[in-house]
């Protein structure tokens, strides 16, 4: 039997995710391969980087993965990498909102977009008495059933309120996915939420079953919600790449045209030779989808440039412990944008996970969203570190300068999903399934989270093979 011949484009966690996948089933299947992983950058990975500085453990994108989704979870098992997966420090239990330079704890039980118990809500001093009023008539707001998409911003102000949506929820959601709620679609991004609204009548009625369900529950998760690895995130794609053949990972490849032959077979053409493919999976940003295929019809370029990406960035900075007047008793805290703050958020690394920093030392993350970043283009690098540090310093009571700091930027590299979203992906789908030989992974579709980046890239390794089984032998 012939190889089947397949080039993925990209080397981040969906790409090397895919690639595993392939080998897993070409071994199982018996069916050889003949694998190309074409990568611009000088390593694989993508935003899973960890570096390690003058004993500080740095995440320069994320820092760990949701258990919830099961996908990052199995894949780490199948790695034989269960024995390194590492929880949130279980002496903290809470983070903080930033509201005039101060921390306020989030009220027990509030989740993203709702709380699952109202007395925390009608205490915190995040909220005025009539934001709190507001809130408690949530369960007599009538029932949305429209089935047409709204923005999460639309749906936290229908069902809650103006405050809660501007204090609590536009700022956590805001932290997980880099964009304006106004603009981020529920049913793309939340439908769980929208779920709850239609089942129950009511979130507060929905988060407060959820919670006694939860704790009804006679044996707990096995694992915490959130987890990472022992030495840092860039392990899970070190492992990845161990089990890849050193000759099919191509790095510092850029591909500079994608064509489809007449036999239905890919030319894959790049800055130092062409591939020739019998699948090609595209595990790469849309707007680089659509550099590639928007060519082949305008559909296609309609289609990718409807899916945004945001540019952002990650500062680590490393203190003295005795430099940070804060107790940080939490994991973090968020800024709402009503703040006008340069930064979004602010991990207290070392204390969220054990070892990212040496004894007597704290390790920050502040991240930057889009506008932050653009800084970096007119001020400077320096310049805009230093203004970071100068607003964290009234923030947590900062009294000397980090020992260390090192800053990530990524170029679009975090797509949002728009309302429309989930109806635009489906049309994405069947136009990648019309076009034979042509996958599509990446965090631009389904998910921006590392379990759903790894469950794109291993759903297109077994879509390949299950196009593919038929295939004569030669």
């Amino acid at each position: 039997m012939n190889p089947l011949r397949i080039t993925i484009i990209g080397a981040g966690i969906s790409g090397l995710a895919a690639a595993n996948r392939l080998l897993e089933l070409s071994q199982e299947k018996n069916i050889p391969l003949d694998l190309n992983i074409l990568e611009a950058g000088k390593k694989a990975g993508g935003t899973l980087s960890t570096i390690e500085k003058d004993g500080f453990l740095m995440e320069e994108g994320p820092d760990c993965f949701i258990t919830d989704k099961p996908a990052a979870l199995n894949l780490v098992k199948r790695l034989e990498m269960e024995w390194q997966l590492m929880r949130t420090n279980s002496d903290l239990k809470q983070s903080f909102i930033l509201k005039g330079n101060k921390l306020y704890p989030i009220p027990e039980g509030f989740y993203l977009l709702a709380p699952s118990r109202l007395m925390p809500l009608m205490t915190t001093p995040l909220l005025s008495i009539w934001g709190k009023l507001r809130a408690a008539f949530e369960p007599f707001i009538k029932v949305r059933r429209d089935p047409q998409d709204e923005s999460v911003g639309a749906f936290v102000k229908r069902r809650l309120g103006k405050e809660v949506f501007e204090n609590l929820a536009q700022p956590l959601i805001g932290g997980v996915y880099n964009a304006d709620p106004d603009d981020l679609s529920l049913n793309a991004a939340m439908p769980r939420f929208k779920e709850m609204e239609v089942k129950y009548g009511s979130l507060l009625k929905a988060m407060a079953a959820r919670r006694l369900n939860t704790q009804s529950q006679v044996s707990g998760a096995r694992y915490s919600l959130f987890v990472t690895l022992q030495k840092g995130m860039q392990t899970l794609t070190d492992a990845l790449v161990c089990k890849i053949p050193s000759q099919s990972l191509r790095l510092q490849t850029s591909v500079t045209n994608l064509k489809q032959n007449e036999d239905k077979t890919w030319n894959v053409e790049t800055t130092s030779q062409p591939y020739q493919a019998d699948a090609v999976i595209l595990a790469i940003q849309p707007a680089k989808m659509r550099t590639l295929i928007g060519h082949l019809d305008t559909e296609w370029k309609k289609l990718l440039s409807g899916i945004p990406a945001h540019d952002s960035a990650t500062l680590n900075l490393g203190f003295r412990r005795s430099d940070i007047g804060h107790a940080l008793d939490g994991f973090g805290f968020v800024v709402p944008a009503k703040e006008k703050k340069l930064i979004l958020g602010c991990t207290f690394s070392s204390q969220k996970f054990y070892g990212r920093a040496p004894h007597d030392f704290v390790l920050l993350r502040a991240f930057l969203g889009a506008e932050t970043t653009a800084l970096l283009k007119t001020e400077g690098e320096e310049m805009v570190i230093q203004k970071v540090i100068a607003e964290l310093t009234p923030i947590l009571n900062l009294k000397g300068s980090p020992i260390v700091h090192h800053l990530a930027v990524y170029n679009s590299a975090m797509s949002y999903f728009p309302p429309g979203h989930l109806s635009q992906c489906s049309r994405l789908e069947d136009k990648a399934s019309e076009q034979k030989g042509l996958y599509l992974a990446g965090n631009g579709l389904k998910g921006v989270g590392i379990p759903d980046c790894v469950a794109a890239g291993e759903t297109a390794a077994e879509k390949i093979f299950k196009d593919f089984n038929s295939r004569p032998s030669a």
